[in-house]
């Protein structure tokens, strides 16, 4: 039995290992092609490492790793809100369903870029048209989750809400958004990582002051690989953290709900 059970701990540090190893093998490739094209193409990971710390240690960096923030915050909250509510009603409506199709549709097969220079062609630069922009690109992912969460609720246990005269305050409470809250949640995990992305390429497009997106512009116009790398590096870091931060909610909040269904 203490040999099985000590297998069953060594067994359950195999993926962390693993993990480990293939984060060796990419800083050595990554090391290799820096070697390969040289740190004007490709800095050294310990030149990116050294960028990182310099960047975190300014308090320009550190701005513009704040206000970044912010607004993914603000978008993505929107995006939840507003694509929670709308496919909410498309859910229950299908005739809402297909008056916002075309609108759907355009946000989904126009390219991001297009998105973003029209509102600047529409409303200027600024704060509110970075967070439009990624709102607006982010939003259909939130929408479609919404619509088939809606979609796929237990009509028997519906039946039972009403034929027990539940409120319909209480019934959108205690069973529509928690239900469709946790089956937007792999929608909420991969709209972290894209509103990250999204908010970046509008703050460089938009062209605001401050922020990551005009921090790599400014990189890229002084050849500052090594701080190109280091934004890259902190970018995935923040999607890392913020998925591991959504999947810490749903194991503590979101599955313990479903567990008392």
């Amino acid at each position: 039995m203490l040999l099985m059970s000590r297998w069953r701990k060594s067994k359950a540090l195999f993926p962390y290992v693993w993990m480990l190893l293939g984060l060796a093998a990419f800083t050595l490739a990554w090391h290799g092609a820096s070697r390969l094209w040289g740190p004007l193409l490709v800095a050294t990971p310990a030149e990116t490492g050294a960028a990182v710390l310099r960047l975190f240690a300014s308090p320009a960096g550190q701005l513009s790793l704040y206000q970044t923030l912010a607004r993914v915050a603000v978008a993505l909250v929107l995006q939840v809100v507003v694509g929670a509510a709308l496919g909410m009603l498309a859910g229950f409506y299908p005739w809402f369903e297909e008056l916002l199709r075309p609108a759907i549709s355009v946000l989904i097969s126009v390219p991001p870029v297009a998105v973003a220079l029209f509102v600047i062609f529409v409303s200027g630069g600024g704060e509110l048209q970075v967070v439009a922009t990624a709102v607006a690109l982010g939003l259909p992912l939130l929408y479609r989750g919404a619509v088939a969460a809606v979609r796929t609720l237990d009509r028997d246990l519906l039946e039972m809400l009403r034929v027990y005269r539940v409120s319909r305050v209480r019934q959108l409470r205690t069973m529509y958004l928690p239900a469709t809250l946790y089956a937007l949640l792999p929608s909420i995990l991969l709209a972290a990582g894209l509103t990250i992305r999204l908010m970046i390429m509008a703050e460089i497009i938009v062209g605001i002051e401050r922020g990551i997106g005009p921090a790599l512009s400014l990189a890229r116009v002084h050849m500052a690989t090594a701080d190109i790398f280091a934004w890259m590096l902190t970018m995935a870091a923040i999607v890392l953290l913020i998925e591991g931060l959504l999947l810490h909610v749903v194991r503590t909040h979101v599955l313990s709900w479903q567990t008392r269904r």
